[in-house]
């Protein structure tokens, strides 16, 4: 059963401006490890960490309702599951918080903008 729901959109020129501005130092606090792996072997680097960051954003909305501190970014990771799709991997802290959450996530983008939707679901 769906439980709560987080959506967001990012530009991608903001994106690409933070890059330029503050280089991989952006990457390396946005991302978490596994992400940074995949990021260090992307060239579509700007287009990447947007819908990253909007997926993050996406779930810190939807687990805002269950927890009183907001999770870290690198807390939150977006990786590709075993079909290639997107999943959430939640640190150890934040999953022990919430032990019986599942979360559905997709990602989208387009010339401009990333956006990404992520739906927390209870284990029965």
């Amino acid at each position: 059963m769906a439980k709560s729901i987080g959506l967001d959109l990012v530009e991608i020129a903001r994106i690409e401006t933070d890059i330029e501005r503050y280089g991989e130092r952006f990457a390396g606090r946005l991302l978490g490890e596994d992400e940074k792996a995949i990021y260090d072997n992307r060239r579509d680097k700007a287009l990447f960490l947007a819908g990253r960051l909007a997926a993050k954003e996406a779930a810190i909305k939807a687990l805002g309702q269950f927890l009183t501190d907001r999770p870290a970014w690198s807390e939150i990771q977006v990786v590709p599951g075993s079909t290639g799709l997107p999943q959430l991997k939640l640190s150890e802290r934040v999953r022990q918080l919430l032990p019986r959450l599942n979360a559905l996530i997709s990602i989208t983008h387009e010339k401009t903008f990333a956006a990404a939707v992520v739906v927390l679901e209870e284990d029965e």
